[in-house]
């Protein structure tokens, strides 16, 4: 009888051995970001892994950029060796992303997008300055606030609102010495697919 049970306990580990090299592995497509947010105009590195770790398999990227109603194609990408794949976009708007491989998603991941904004010196003696927001869409009739940067702190001069060319001229009361002045559009102006965005610091002296 213990013979028995001996010969029958073998045999079930033999069955379950058998079984678990015979299962299928679970496939998997994974996919992240070089960085999280970017300026308008620049682009983001995506990457990833196929489960196969094997080179050549076709990736397919998907984008959904902020107010569509579903993902699209951005096109196919092949992997290389260990089965790592990557692709470079340029989202115009806060965009998600996704990844796909033998039927198989990835998680999605998203890119937060800043307007590109610039600060323009007009004549130093008169404080004019100019500035313009560039995005996929317009912002006439936002507004835009103009700061003064400094070892102690931020303080806001002015809340300027931009033209139909999103953009807007302003005067400066520039003290004596050197000022350090930048743009700021906070997110209540930039959103909806927008996040804060703000111009270089501009540095002039008189």
């Amino acid at each position: 009888m213990r013979k028995t049970l001996v010969l029958l306990a073998a045999l079930a580990a033999s069955l379950l051995v058998v079984g678990a090299a015979g299962a299928a592995p679970r496939q998997s497509v994974t996919i992240s970001l070089s960085r999280p947010s970017v300026v308008y105009g620049g682009s983001v590195t995506l990457s990833g892994k196929v489960s196969d770790r094997k080179a050549g398999e076709t990736v397919d990227v998907l984008a959904e950029a902020s107010g569509a109603s579903s993902f699209s194609s951005l096109g196919s990408v092949s992997t290389t060796a260990g089965g790592k794949w990557t692709d470079v976009v340029q989202p115009t708007i806060e965009t998600a992303y996704r990844a796909t491989w033998n039927s198989t998603t990835s998680s999605t991941v998203t890119v937060k997008v800043r307007p590109q904004i610039t600060l323009t010196l007009i004549n130093l003696a008169t404080g004019r300055f100019s500035t313009k927001v560039t995005a996929a869409r317009s912002f006439a009739g936002k507004f835009v606030l103009v700061q003064r940067v400094s070892s102690t702190g931020v303080t806001t001069l002015k809340k300027v609102t931009l033209d139909a060319g999103s953009s807007a001229t302003f005067r400066v009361r520039l003290h004596h010495g050197r000022s350090r002045l930048r743009v700021v559009m906070p997110t209540s102006q930039t959103a909806p697919g927008y996040i804060t965005g703000m111009s270089k610091v501009l540095t002039v002296s008189r």
